[in-house]
């Protein structure tokens, strides 16, 4: 069977280049040409690929205030799926999100990820012994990117001076959610970005892309805030993928994601490329499977 296979690639890759959480892979599902997603905000695209492929609010640790792994999916769940297509060279990424109240466009909810294509490793953000700005300005997401919603800004946003590489031809986002701001519903969001051995801030000509291969490991991290009431520290947690928080500076401290092969199990022709209408029940059902 495929699955058993998928495993004990993830197991071999674990062995070999473990970051954190120590021996653990996750896959990266590879999407065939032609049936990469199309980054509007709609879910349905993603939801013929299976749950191994998914990183959920189970597998995410508080690291801040205490919480550690005691996640109440009744507050906030996620669903979310790393993926990669070899001849655009892109990577995708699904944010499926329930919340008891949703606070991602005008409050701060991010969910944010960190990216090491080559998986080199290494302090790539912060700088606190560097006191030369140009320099500090070079090196800010020149190995690694960090990236995230940026609240009352243009929508997808990094975390360092590059911010050309979210958009267009390099990096892309579009969110939908059912509810306003402050109500119970979901936040839905997928994204594109393009992986870097060098990004140099000052543009992609002095800059340096990853390419990306089948049964590489590549380092990334995926954090998701909850802060329930913005305005009166309804702050509840810093849910991490790696169980670091210093994660969103040190390429060390990221979790290993395997770019996995095609998978022949996934009928990639039943792939839905509309707006289904799901209920309530049907999608919080996914968060218990």
């Amino acid at each position: 069977m495929r699955r058993f296979a998928l495993a004990a690639a993830v197991l071999t890759a674990g062995v070999a280049w473990a970051h954190v959480p120590v021996g653990q892979v996750f896959p990266a599902v590879q999407f065939p040409d032609g049936k990469t997603p199309t980054i509007d905000g709609s879910i349905a695209e993603w939801d013929i690929i299976p749950s191994p492929y998914w990183i959920t609010h189970e597998q995410l640790t508080e690291t801040v205030i205490g919480v550690g792994t005691a996640f109440d999916a009744t507050d906030m769940a996620l669903r979310a799926i790393v993926g990669w297509n070899n001849t655009a060279n892109k990577m995708y990424m699904l944010e499926d999100r329930f919340d008891n109240a949703i606070w991602v466009t005008t409050g701060w909810e991010p969910l944010e990820w960190e990216f090491d294509a080559d998986h080199s490793g290494g302090m790539f953000n912060v700088w606190p012994d560097v006191t030369d700005q140009t320099q500090k300005d070079r090196l800010h997401g020149a190995q690694a990117q960090d990236y995230g919603w940026n609240q009352g800004g243009p929508g997808l946003n990094a975390w360092h001076k590059a911010q050309w590489h979210y958009s267009p031809p390099w990096g892309q986002f579009a969110k939908t959610q059912t509810c306003d701001e402050g109500g119970e519903g979901f936040f839905h969001a997928e994204y594109m970005w393009t992986g870097w051995n060098d990004l140099d801030w000052n543009g992609p000509s002095t800059s340096v892309i990853h390419d990306l291969n089948e049964n590489d490991i590549v380092g990334m991290n995926i954090t998701i805030i909850d802060d329930d009431n913005p305005t009166e520290g309804g702050y509840e947690g810093y849910w991490v993928l790696s169980g670091a928080t210093d994660s969103y500076y040190q390429g060390d401290l990221l979790s290993d994601f395997l770019l996995s092969p095609i998978d022949p199990d996934i009928n990639w022709g039943a792939q839905v490329t509309a707006v289904e209408d799901q209920s309530w029940g049907r999608i919080k059902s996914t968060f218990a499977e």
